[in-house]
C-alpha cells in the first residue's frame, strides 16, 4: 500500500517538474524582454520611481484579484524588484482587458498585471491536490523571474 502512494507522489511531482519547467519557458514570453530592457540600465531614481508607479496601482491590483502583499527593492548590481502578491479570486478574460486598458499609461504596471494573469491561467493547468494558488512573486530586474506558492 505504501509503494502505491509512493508511485502516485512521485508521479505528481514528476507531472508538476515538467509544469514548472514549462511555466518558466513560456510565462515571460514578450514581457521578459520588456523587464530586461527596463532594468539593463535602472538608476536608483528610476528604482524609486517604479516604486511609487506600484503604490499608485494597488487598488487596480485588487480589482484584478490581487492584493500586494510586499515589495522588496534590491540596491545591488544590478538591482532588481521583488513583488509578492496574494491571490484573492480570478477575474473573466474580458475583465481583464478593461484592467489592462487603464493602465496604458504604466508600462511597469501592464508589465506585471499580464505577468500576473498568465501565471494565475497557468496555476489552473497544476493540480497538487487541494492545493490552490496562494501568491505570486514576481521579480524584475536583468533576470526577471516568477515564482508561484500553493498552500
Amino acid at each position: 500500500m505504501s509503494e502505491n502512494i509512493f508511485e502516485k507522489a512521485k508521479s505528481s511531482a514528476e507531472a508538476l517538474k515538467d509544469k514548472v519547467s514549462d511555466l518558466s519557458n513560456s510565462l515571460f514570453d514578450d514581457e521578459k524582454k520588456e523587464i530586461i530592457d527596463e532594468y539593463k540600465n535602472i538608476t536608483s531614481e528610476k528604482l524609486k520611481s517604479n516604486l511609487e508607479t506600484l503604490g499608485n496601482y494597488t487598488e487596480l491590483f485588487s480589482e484584478a484579484g490581487y492584493e500586494l502583499s510586499s515589495i522588496n527593492a534590491s540596491i545591488a548590481l544590478p538591482p532588481d524588484i521583488s513583488i509578492t502578491f496574494k491571490c484573492l479570486n480570478a477575474i473573466p478574460v474580458t475583465e481583464r482587458n478593461d484592467i489592462l486598458s487603464k493602465v496604458q499609461d504604466s508600462k511597469i504596471t501592464a508589465m506585471i498585471l499580464k505577468s500576473l494573469f498568465k501565471a494565475s491561467d497557468y496555476s489552473e493547468s497544476i493540480k497538487i491536490g487541494e492545493f490552490k494558488l496562494r501568491s505570486i512573486n514576481i521579480k524584475m530586474g536583468l533576470i526577471p523571474s516568477i515564482s508561484v506558492s500553493f498552500s
